[in-house]
């Protein structure tokens, strides 16, 4: 099933076809091609290099969501956005094609893709049945994932996943076109495959975090203020997961996919009810934690460093709770006046919004756990050392992809890191005749609560243009100075980055 989730995505990506182009018995561009999904580069001084590409007639990047020859850019996304029917042809569960008058109009995934897809659900049934009474509820899930490869309905797959839990199976699995960062709108779902053994490490946060769901999401509420309601929450608290295959969308050329919550869209996800996952054995090797705390030299000073710790605990409850804020406030089937994030924002600057406010959330909650005793006040600031050095990785990578495609991670680092530097609650002090930089630990709750406080609103209110705004400011604004990223990008980008290939031994 990994093997054709591949091909799917490769499909999605419009690189699939490519493949035959590589030289024969051109190794490194076929290694190439093989990582990244397709022939384009994806290293932070090589993404936008038309020539580095494994295919010697360097094709552009062109996704199969919309018509070939479209020129895919945020140009396009606006004009197809502003259609009547933009809701459809934007929908994450189709394809754009043009009608036999040359108009845009919505396909469904299994219309495109269907041959492979129910290759697919031929293999989870396969899984399924090979699965005995003490898996009763990865079974249904196969059962149910197969479905919606066949009719391309995820409803009750996603309803089959959300039942399973850390407690009631000793395995994770998400198969299913999820995410949206693969194409130039950031709004058509992606196909991947992330199969895992469950950590049971994960129980003990479970069990401290799960009764105070509703305060979370009582207490985002009220900060937010009259536009956002406190609603019921019920979302499942994150797992703590092993990673033993990735497929697609979840196996990214560099780096790796540290948490997630889905589904995305659907009753599931309306209700809050999504399942949240960590996974626990990413960046866990000797070598990546050596690289980790270099880079960490390589910014602060030392007072802020000294919180900076090897333990992986610190970086853990930060994905937890960044997972978990994804299913709290302004979410993503979240409607102001009928209209979705999606159709309000637009793709691109939605997705950097949602996970800014999933970001600075996970910090705000911090605060939260430490006056009710769940953190200490060392383990506290562990968390924030930890979370800041993490932004300062993402601004390493640069702010755009394929030219004008906003990172949503990076451009969410950069509003921090500018937002905590200008409200003083970090700094910059010469430090052994370098530039490093400095964090008032005492300042910063307060910095991330008037953030959080401005994000919220901006979702609640669905004001698209205070959102610009507030991003634009710290990407490629005045604000963007105080984040120095020439600087930041020097020094980290001189470090390796990691790429991960799991495989399965029988």
């Amino acid at each position: 099933a990994g093997r054709l989730i591949e091909e799917l995505y490769r499909e999605q990506k419009g690189s699939r076809r490519l493949l035959a182009s590589v030289p024969a018995g051109d190794a490194v561009s076929r290694a190439l091609f093989e990582r990244n999904h397709g022939p384009w580069c994806e290293a932070p001084l090589t993404e936008d290099d038309p020539f580095c590409n494994a295919v010697p007639s360097f094709p552009k990047k062109r996704s199969d969501a919309y018509p070939p020859g479209w020129e895919q850019d945020a140009a396009m996304c606006e004009s197809l956005r502003r259609r009547p029917e933009g809701g459809a042809l934007l929908d994450p569960f189709t394809l754009v094609r043009l009608d036999a008058k040359g108009r845009p109009s919505a396909r469904s995934l299994v219309s495109a893709y269907g041959p492979k897809m129910s290759l697919v659900a031929a293999e989870l049934r396969r899984a399924a049945s090979a699965l005995g009474a003490e898996e009763a509820s990865f079974k249904r899930y196969l059962l149910a994932a197969a479905g919606g490869f066949t009719t391309g309905d995820w409803a009750e797959a996603d309803e089959s996943w959300a039942a399973m839990s850390g407690r009631n199976s000793r395995w994770y699995l998400r198969v299913a076109p999820d995410e949206t960062s693969f194409e130039a709108c950031q709004e058509k779902a992606g196909f991947h495959l992330a199969w895992a053994r469950v950590d049971q490490a994960a129980l003990a946060w479970q069990d401290k975090l799960a009764p105070l769901r509703q305060e979370l999401e009582d207490s985002l509420a009220a900060l937010i203020g009259p536009a956002y309601p406190a609603r019921a929450v019920a979302f499942a608290l994150p797992d703590f997961v092993e990673v033993v295959l990735n497929a697609g969308d979840s196996r990214p050329g560099l780096g790796a996919i540290s948490g997630q919550s889905l589904p995305n869209w659907g009753k599931v996800a309306r209700e809050g009810r999504r399942r949240t996952m960590v996974m626990s054995n990413i960046g866990a090797d000797p070598e990546s934690r050596r690289i980790a705390r270099q880079k960490a030299q390589a910014l602060l000073a030392p007072e802020a460093l000294a919180w900076y710790t090897d333990d992986r605990a610190p970086g853990h409850l930060g994905v937890i709770l960044h997972e978990a804020a994804h299913n709290l406030g302004p979410h993503t089937d979240f409607k102001v006046e009928g209209k979705g994030p999606a159709e309000i924002f637009g793709g691109r600057l939605d997705g950097v919004l949602e996970e800014l406010k999933a970001q600075t959330a996970a910090l705000w909650y911090i605060e939260l756990l430490r006056r009710r005793g769940v953190v200490t006040d060392d383990f506290a600031r562990q968390v924030y050392a930890h979370e800041i050095v993490w932004a300062f990785g993402h601004i390493a990578l640069g702010m755009f992809s394929d030219g004008d495609n906003p990172k949503p991670y990076s451009q969410l680092a950069a509003v921090q890191i500018g937002t905590f530097l200008r409200d003083g609650a970090m700094g910059v002090a010469k430090t052994g005749g370098r530039e490093l930089f400095t964090v008032d630990f005492d300042k910063l709750p307060a910095s991330v609560e008037r953030l959080m406080r401005a994000v919220g609103r901006v979702k609640a209110e669905g004001d698209a243009a205070a959102g610009q705004a507030l991003v634009d400011d710290f990407v490629k604004g005045e604000g963007s100075r105080l984040v120095r990223m020439e600087e930041v990008q020097s020094r980290l980008r001189r470090f390796p980055k990691s790429s991960y290939s799991y495989t399965v031994r029988y």
